[in-house]
């Protein structure tokens, strides 16, 4: 970076006055020519139903957890099967694992994730989002990585 008190004899065109004065650019393959700041689209998560019609899954909710979750009725925790609905709707309407196809099994409170990912940033996001569900124990990794 240029000290800005050694400008005077410097031809303007060579002088960057803001870095971030310009929209940022949103094509990927023109930012890595130009050089310039790329920012992914932050859209919500969406799906298909079963009359076409697009559905927001997720991306734009409070955050707040649910206010009821299924139980088991000898305890207050999820039941082994609850709780694999939930792991697996948490994976489902997290932008970072919903396009991940991953099995899901449950016992006593210990979820284990079973599936093909591209790489070790899908096992990570997975990974948190099925121990952020509440009742979970544990989470086994059991994902397939490429060689």
């Amino acid at each position: 970076m240029k000290d800005r008190q050694d400008i005077g004899n410097i031809p303007d065109s060579e002088i960057e006055i803001e870095p971030f004065n310009a929209p940022v650019e949103t094509d990927p393959t023109e930012a890595v020519e130009e050089g310039e700041p790329y920012f992914p689209p932050t859209d919500p998560v969406v799906r298909v139903d079963a009359q076409g019609e697009t559905q927001i899954a997720g991306g734009f909710g409070t955050g707040e957890a649910l206010e009821r979750h299924p139980t088991a009725a000898t305890r207050n925790v999820p039941s082994d099967e609850a709780l694999e609905d939930l792991v697996h709707r948490a994976l489902r309407l997290d932008a970072g694992t919903a396009q991940l196809h991953l099995k899901v099994g449950v016992l006593q409170g210990v979820v284990r994730l079973q599936g093909a990912i591209e790489d070790e940033s899908d096992a990570e996001s997975a990974l948190a989002v099925a121990g952020d569900v509440p009742g979970v124990v544990d989470v086994l990794d059991e994902l397939t990585r490429p060689e």
